[in-house]
């Protein structure tokens, strides 16, 4: 099942905490290479990258995400040979080639929820990695200790995140946190989105995700313990060091 078909069309509305789209333009290693991006969504990320590579491929495993990426890509007459997406498990896919850079923004990793999972991410990553290419993945560096987090993350009281006002409609975003994994540190918050027109509640939807934490050392040592070398950390997307910065950015080189 879909879970993002009822929230699709707030993906683009919300604010990004980050401009993480010229980091990556500047990591594209030439202009002829190749690019795999994993969970590519509505083509945030994927669409500005076209210019900066010889063709970029975009798996999403929402066919309501990729049906507004595939809008864009014609609007903007990006042709097929530049670039293309296609509905994938970003943990289970094969496509007979590999890629010079693969790239997963905006904290994708944390959206698989299991261990099975994360092995399948990497061994997919690890088959369709070129020699010579390199591998970006990105977490938020939790603002809180372990601890912390299992006594004070849940809460059902609703946070205002943020709202828009789309031509006489205002959208609203607020989340909650209604329970967590204790053992793994896997949350689980809910978005809920809600579209008023002259001040009365039109509709209300809510998209429950999953958020896997990681601390930094311990996201080093889990692309290490999967046979990849480490070639770059960063703690975010304005040269903050690793470990004091907001996010957790790892690039990483080839098996072996």
């Amino acid at each position: 099942m879909d879970i993002r078909v009822e929230a699709v069309q707030y993906y683009d509305l919300q604010p990004s905490p980050f401009d993480d789209i010229p980091f990556y333009q500047s990591r594209v290693p030439s202009k002829d290479a190749s690019v795999l991006e994993l969970g590519c969504g509505t083509g945030r990320v994927l669409l500005p990258l076209t210019d900066y590579c010889g063709y970029i491929h975009g798996l999403d495993i929402s066919e309501a995400m990729l049906s507004i990426c595939r809008q864009k890509l014609q609007r903007a007459n990006i042709p097929k040979d530049k670039a293309s997406v296609e509905v994938a498990d970003i943990t289970n896919f094969s496509l007979d080639r590999t890629f010079d850079f693969i790239i997963a923004p905006f904290r994708v990793l944390q959206n698989l929820e299991t261990d099975d999972q994360v092995n399948g991410l990497f061994d997919c990553i690890g088959a369709h990695l070129s020699r010579d290419g390199s591998c970006i993945l990105n977490v938020f560096h939790p603002n809180r200790d372990a601890d912390g987090l299992r006594k004070n993350w849940c809460t059902m009281e609703e946070k205002f995140s943020w709202e828009k006002s789309v031509g006489k409609v205002q959208i609203t975003c607020h989340d909650r946190r209604p329970r967590m994994e204790s053992e793994k540190l896997v949350l689980y918050p809910e978005l809920i989105y809600r579209t008023y027109q002259e001040n009365a509640l039109q509709r209300e939807t809510v998209l429950k995700i999953v958020m896997r934490c990681y601390y930094p050392q311990q996201f080093e040592q889990l692309i290490v313990d999967h046979g990849f070398k480490i070639l770059n950390r960063w703690g975010g997307y304005a040269d903050e060091p690793y470990g004091d910065g907001p996010e957790l950015v790892v690039e990483f080189g080839h098996r072996g």
